[in-house]
């Protein structure tokens, strides 16, 4: 045979066949070992129905799969204890043997949902718990206090009735997954149980100077209230949690290492920015626990190593963290999930991290897109601006007019002025907007940029104290009456007109008699990028948003083939 325990077979005949008369095989070992309890374990053809007990044992115990090769060593153990056990096992060792027995069936029975299965191996641990309590252990006491005659036969002859019912009793097959599924903690909880019970009954029975079964039935239900009494305090239901709530959070917290790196992992969450710093200082205290020698991670294009990488290494993967951890010993289940969890938590730290970054990155570019938009419509207001300027000193001859010196003399100062803001916006965006001018000199300034256009100003009833955010109404004031003056180009005969109001509150109004605004761009007007014949809206965007950081709204008052009206107004306080 080969010398690698680990080795698997390929699936051969006496595999599936021992898969699927576990039962038989189960039935088999009970058989043999009830003819041995009645032929007594001294004697030669006891022992050699304890070896065909132990042969049929080692075909159905749930340890080692049926497929699995042994190596020689492994069969030179094996055969060691089969020695030992045929040369000098007695009644203690068999007690011993039926508690283990015991303990086996019993923690596999809490693992099938079947009835008909759950069933058998009840079945199967009522017998060993009788034979144990009624066969074996009367056989270790003195003669004075064991058990009347009758209950000795009903033992012998009585309990392999239990072999028909489970031969007869319907069950499904085992799933092979499912056949080596036992529980350590049941199975001990069963032995330990059973262990508890046979000492009780012989110390009752030396304590009370009474009969074997008089003490076991005192046994098992003194045994059977304190039980009960340890249910009810396991999970109670009188406002405390309970004995069951106190063992499971001992059991998942595991003392204080892994709180302590929780802790340090809360910090490091605050106080580190940056994702690969986060992970570097967090594997930095995940080395500190004392089950780890090192650790090694690679996220995000981004690698590192900490401590020493020796012994087993165990593997952990979320999202885009990758983490080997380097242990002693092999991680046990628990410690395996615990260091999964732990794993979990730091990829979702780390991904938030990753995102908060991204969002930085996209707040810094949508800071300079929005800058930038608002600096190009400045230019482009003072291009057209120039334009106007460029038309008019086309028209004069070689000696200007004193109308056009006029007009140099009002223009050129308030371009020069809002070149100025625009490079102040551009070298400190934080104090854009900052600047304020009394509403009648804003509004004389706006009539005198545009006294050559066909805009009709309206009069205008200004309070003298009323002062405005220059930036903000130049802004909608230009972006409104070019819109306008765009619209005007395809229709001539299109009448412009600007309203103006500064009193108990401010509005300033730009309508026309055109037509009407289509109803989908209405609907995203100054508040996303809209499609239309002249652009997408970007400067009325801009404008809609420094408005709401000032206390005013920038809407379409009026939509209405003949009257179009859209106006920026002061916001009355609710």
């Amino acid at each position: 045979m080969s010398s690698d325990a680990s080795l698997k077979t390929r699936d051969s005949p006496l595999v599936g066949l021992l898969q699927k008369q576990r039962r038989w095989l189960l039935l088999g070992l009970l058989g043999l070992l009830h003819l041995l309890l009645l032929e007594g374990i001294g004697s030669g053809v006891g022992r050699t129905l304890l070896v065909g007990h132990i042969g049929l044992f080692i075909l159905w115990q749930p340890f080692v799969r049926a497929e699995q090769r042994l190596s020689s060593l492994q069969l030179a153990v094996i055969a060691a204890i089969v020695t030992v056990a045929v040369l000098w096992a007695g009644i203690w060792t068999m007690i011993f043997w039926t508690m283990a027995l015991a303990g086996i069936v019993g923690g596999k029975v809490f693992f099938y949902a079947a009835r008909g299965a759950k069933v058998l191996y009840l079945l199967v641990l009522t017998y060993l718990i009788s034979v144990l309590l009624i066969l074996l252990v009367p056989q270790v006491l003195p003669g004075q206090f064991g058990p009347p005659r009758e209950f000795l036969f009903l033992a012998q002859y009585a309990l392999p009735a239990l072999f028909l019912v489970m031969a007869v009793l319907p069950t499904e097959q085992e799933a092979e997954e499912d056949v080596e599924v036992v529980d350590f903690v049941y199975s001990a909880f069963v032995f330990l149980l059973l262990a508890v019970l046979v000492l009780g009954s012989i110390a009752a029975m030396l304590l009370l100077k009474r009969g074997y079964i008089e003490s076991l039935v005192v046994t098992i239900i003194t045994f059977g209230a304190f039980l009960l009494l340890m249910a009810w305090a396991w999970n109670p239901r009188l406002g405390f949690a309970g004995l069951g709530m106190l063992f499971s959070r001992y059991m998942l917290s595991l003392g204080l290492p892994f709180e302590r790196w929780l802790h340090e992992l809360a910090d490091n969450m605050q106080r580190e920015d940056h994702p690969e710093q986060f992970l570097a200082r967090s594997m930095e205290g995940m080395v500190r626990l004392p089950w780890v020698n090192g650790c090694e991670w690679q996220a995000s294009g981004s690698a590192g190593k900490f401590g020493r990488l020796e012994g087993r290494r165990s593997q952990f993967r979320h999202g885009r963290l990758s983490l080997d951890i380097h242990t002693q010993q092999p991680l046990s289940p628990a410690l395996n999930w615990h260091f999964n969890l732990l794993a979990q938590l730091l990829g979702e730290f780390h991904e938030a991290k990753l995102r908060a970054q991204e969002l930085q990155d996209l707040s810094y570019v949508k800071a300079i897109h929005l800058t930038g938009a608002r600096l190009t419509h400045d230019v482009k207001n003072l291009l057209q601006s120039l334009n106007a300027l460029c038309l008019a000193a086309a028209d004069e001859g070689a000696t200007p007019s004193p109308e056009y010196q006029a007009l140099l003399r009002r223009q050129l100062p308030v371009i020069a002025q809002r070149l100025q803001q625009t490079m102040d916006k551009l070298r400190r965006p934080e104090q854009e907007g900052a600047q304020f001018l009394p509403a009648g000199q804003w509004w004389a300034g706006v009539q005198a940029r545009y006294a050559a256009t066909d805009v009709r100003f309206a009069p205008a009833q200004i309070d003298s104290d009323r002062k405005l955010p220059a930036t903000l109404f130049n802004s909608a004031a230009e972006n409104l009456i070019q819109n306008a003056l765009i619209k005007k180009q395809a229709a001539p005969a299109l009448r412009i007109d600007v309203e103006f109001e500064a009193g108990e509150r401010v509005r300033l109004r730009v309508s026309d008699d055109g037509g009407a605004i289509p109803a989908e761009v209405v609907r995203n007007l100054f508040r996303a990028p809209v499609a239309s014949q002249t652009g997408l809206g970007i400067g009325l965007y801009q404008t809609a948003r420094h408005a709401e950081f000032y206390g005013y709204a920038l809407e379409v008052s009026g939509n209405e083939a003949g009257r179009v009206c859209l106006e920026l107004r002061e916001l009355t306080e609710t």
